[in-house]
């Protein structure tokens, strides 16, 4: 029986810290103030950013964008020089074909805007991801579990460095025009801006991946 007891304290010990004794609207608002001034910060800054499309596992396209943002925390994304990796075909086929890749490239678009909503959320959002969201300890890490923030049906797993309050890493589900999107985010913290390093999109129903990776970062002139 002791045994049984001692066992039965482990596994309590292993669960996952709950945030049930922390005010999260306080807990809501510190997160948000540190985001502002991350904001602040990466609004100074401007950056490059690679993005690839694959279909069916296969390069299709790809872009390098010039990248800044407003302090009201607003992506603008300037498009520099764009590549199709689809073999050209002429006439009707052609035609057809050309069609598929402004699709794909619209597909593309769209789904990386949606994921941008997300990665830069107002403070509002932030606000309401904490209140509304379940809170968790994961070893040196906070998370922020949420549903139905920004469209009906989305799923969002959010961790933050528990010292800093900084971003480690987001995992979005989401919806974009009836079809499920997932995406992972992965940031670092470099001379004190906390930046996303890449990003990864996964569309099922059109079978289209988008990688994106953010370099050549610089100050603005």
């Amino acid at each position: 029986m002791k045994t049984l007891i001692n066992l039965i304290l482990i596994m309590v010990c292993l669960v996952p810290e709950s945030f049930s004794q922390v005010d999260k609207t306080q807990m809501s608002l510190d997160v948000s103030k540190k985001y502002a001034q991350n904001i602040g910060l990466l609004s100074q800054l401007t950056w490059k950013r690679k993005t690839e499309g694959y279909v069916g596992g296969n390069l299709a396209t790809m872009s390098v964008s010039s990248v800044t943002l407003g302090p009201d925390g607003k992506m603008q994304a300037i498009v520099i020089s764009q590549q199709s990796y689809t073999e050209k075909k002429r006439g009707i086929r052609g035609a057809i074909q050309a069609g598929v890749v402004s699709d794909i490239n619209a597909y593309v678009k769209s789904a990386v805007e949606l994921v941008g909503k997300y990665i830069f959320l107002s403070q509002g959002q932030m606000v309401d991801l904490f209140n509304k969201g379940t809170l968790s300890i994961l070893g040196s890490s906070l998370q922020a579990e949420g549903f139905n923030l920004l469209v009906q049906g989305d799923h969002l797993n959010y961790k933050f460095d528990q010292s800093t309050l900084l971003y480690q890493s987001q995992d979005i589900s989401t919806v974009l025009g009836g079809e499920a999107v997932t995406a992972k985010v992965q940031y670092e913290t470099s001379n004190g801006v906390n930046r996303v390093t890449s990003v990864t999109i996964n569309m099922a129903g059109p079978k289209v991946t988008i990688k994106l990776v953010n370099f050549e970062w610089a100050k603005k002139i």
